[in-house]
């Protein structure tokens, strides 16, 4: 783990005690596969194209976040990024927020809108990318393997879908994205910054096929005392636990 790794995660953990609620488990299992994308670089370029100062820049790639529950993850990636954050923040994706290219109160929607935007990029010939992060749990949904056969059937290879896998451990999904037409990058390690930068880059240049990055990543990643356990995928830290969790990151 690097410093800003362990920074963002105290500081998506801090704005699930400011809003109370929240699964503490799943923002650490995504928060590096966000982290890897927005702070990657190739040869001193960005993998992601985007602009902090203007966010919703024409040109820009897109980051659509489709698994809900790891928006404090996104908040705080934005805020180390300088995006001009409101004070008051809401509980669920909204685009009114900086860097927030969807509003959702629904799993695997975002998934869907991804694919609409990579179509829309492939139809006008434009030079971007769209970055789509779903939970493993929401490929239970019918509507989310509608929108990935459609993916592969129009060879969207500017999309780049990266699923969150704690759940779901079957490997004949990876084979079904594979017989609907993409790549699967699959992750050894998916918290290491490294790996997630070297897998978003190959991702970029996947030709005529849209690529799914397989990241099998830990709940509650980065906290010894709370790794791979369920009591605590939606917990709002205490104090005492706040402490402990800062003296293990700092």
């Amino acid at each position: 783990m690097n410093d800003r790794q362990a920074k963002l995660r105290l500081r998506a953990l801090e704005l699930i005690r400011k809003f109370g609620k929240g699964s503490s488990g799943r923002v650490l299992s995504a928060i590096d596969l966000i982290e890897g994308l927005y702070f990657g670089t190739e040869n001193g370029r960005q993998i992601f194209s985007h602009n902090s100062l203007v966010p919703q820049e024409e040109d820009r790639d897109f980051f659509i976040l489709s698994k809900l529950e790891a928006l404090p993850a996104l908040y705080a990636v934005l805020e180390e990024e300088q995006y001009n954050l409101p004070e008051l923040l809401p509980m669920l994706p909204n685009r009114k927020v900086p860097g927030v290219e969807l509003t959702s109160n629904e799993h695997a929607y975002g998934l869907i809108y991804a694919v609409g935007i990579a179509q829309a990029i492939q139809m006008q010939r434009k030079n971007q990318h769209v970055f789509c992060l779903a939970g493993d749990y929401e490929l239970r949904y019918g509507r989310a393997w509608e929108a990935i056969r459609l993916a592969g059937e129009q060879r969207l290879d500017r999309l780049c879908l990266v699923i969150d896998e704690n759940d779901a451990r079957d490997q004949m999904i990876q084979e079904r994205f594979e017989a609907f037409g993409w790549k699967v990058i699959k992750l050894a390690n998916a918290h290491s910054h490294d790996e997630i930068v070297y897998s978003y880059m190959k991702a970029r240049i996947t030709q005529r096929k849209p690529a799914c990055i397989w990241a099998p990543t830990i709940k509650s990643a980065g906290v010894p005392f709370a790794e791979r356990k369920p009591e605590y995928d939606d917990v709002v830290y205490s104090d005492t636990e706040m402490k402990e969790i800062t003296n293990i990151l700092t």
